[in-house]
């Protein structure tokens, strides 16, 4: 196939493929707490199960993102994980009962949080490759997002969050179908040679690879809560599911904002900037959610999410852009998102389960604004030690 004719639809497959991929999380992080709650599970149960296939993220991802930089076909990797996404997502209308649920939910969460690593890296290459622009692709994910709990909202309001389940799987499924129509060599490595076991173990070893590893799994780790359990609170206090899916709306317009103008930030300020940013506005953002301010408020709080996700994201994909040999960024971004997403954000899930239905969802939201301060606090490391040069050779 002509190299031409792949670089015009690089673009819009790679952000079809993330819209497959955020149609599910459009559902799933408003909503999918609450048709767990329909189907008997408590708080601690879901924060439970959250935890455990976030956990899973941080053991088995590596491993995972290690296998997929050494396939001579880059597509292999998507396609095998958006294909057990899919199959996830569908056992979710077929489980009888909760053990069946919870296999099925597992294996949703867990793959949705391989695919979103992986996709990043192929899409981050395809960018070095000049096949398309990273940040309006991947933004693209995001106005699939938000155009998803804009719609749900209304539509659950309407029918009900049983139809939450279906529209993940047709997500799910959708995601799976494009990736088999994704062209080869837009995310390959262009020649490069593969991470080796030996190459690996190196960004640990680096403190300022662990410090920025630690700001940015901190700030999208302190989103636990919001994530778990603010549809099962907002309900609670009388908010429709037409309003929740508005107030998630409206942190995804402001993240969008940010990430389709990633070079731009990018250039105006550094790496340990964006991590600080991203920590301090998440101290200050689940503080007042804790105080459970009046709803226009709580709309202009949502705002803060085009710092508390998007500049701590952009913060750690430009660090690992500028500071991390290319053949191991697939590596790095993987421990970033297992790390963040998946290990600190699972025990965040976990603790704060027990501490809602223990004590109180205020109290669940500052352990999460505590966490905006550490993150704020490793990023100024990151600031002092940090030269903006490549940690290694």
């Amino acid at each position: 196939m002509p190299r031409g004719f792949s670089k015009q639809r690089a673009g819009p497959l790679y952000a079809l493929f993330y819209g497959g991929q955020f149609v599910l999380l459009g559902v799933q992080l408003p909503f999918f707490a609450g048709w767990l709650h329909l189907n008997g599970f408590s708080a601690a149960e879901i924060g439970l199960l959250t935890g455990v296939a976030l956990i899973a993220r941080l053991v088995l991802g590596p491993f995972i993102a290690f296998w997929a930089d050494h396939q001579a076909d880059e597509r292999r990797a998507l396609r095998i994980f958006s294909f057990v996404f899919a199959l996830g997502a569908a056992g979710l209308i077929l489980a009888p009962g909760k053990v069946l649920i919870t296999v099925a939910a597992l294996i949703v969460l867990w793959t949705f949080g391989v695919l979103v690593p992986l996709s990043d890296s192929a899409v981050l290459r395809a960018d070095r490759n000049g096949y398309l622009h990273y940040g309006q692709t991947r933004a693209a994910g995001s106005v699939f997002f938000l155009t998803t709990t804009i719609l749900a909202g209304a539509v659950f309001t309407r029918f009900g969050i049983e139809a939450s389940v279906w529209v993940m799987a047709a997500a799910a499924g959708f995601a799976f179908v494009v990736s088999l129509c994704l062209p080869q060599g837009a995310g390959g490595r262009g020649g490069a040679k593969p991470v080796s076991w030996r190459e690996a173990p190196a960004l640990l070893a680096s403190p300022v690879f662990v410090a920025v590893l630690l700001s940015a799994g901190l700030t999208q780790g302190a989103h636990a809560v919001y994530y778990a359990f603010s549809y099962l609170r907002w309900t609670e206090i009388g908010y429709s599911d037409q309003t929740i899916g508005l107030l998630w709306a409206t942190g995804v317009v402001a993240e969008v904002f940010v990430l389709t103008r990633a070079r731009g930030v990018a250039r105006r300020f550094s790496p340990a900037g964006l991590l600080a940013l991203g920590g301090g506005a998440a101290a200050v953002r689940w503080t007042i959610t804790a105080l459970e301010p009046a709803l226009w408020a709580l709309f202009l709080v949502q705002i803060l999410h085009a710092l508390t996700f998007a500049a701590a994201y952009l913060g750690s994909v430009e660090f690992l852009d500028r500071a991390v040999p290319h053949r191991l960024v697939n590596t790095g971004m993987t421990l970033m998102s297992a790390t963040g997403v998946g290990a600190i954000t699972g025990v965040a899930t976990v603790i704060a389960g027990f501490v809602w239905n223990g004590y109180s969802p205020a109290s669940a939201y500052l352990i999460m604004a505590a966490m905006g301060v550490g993150a704020t606090m490793a990023a100024l490391i990151v600031a002092r030690r940090w030269d903006g040069k490549p940690i290694f050779a």
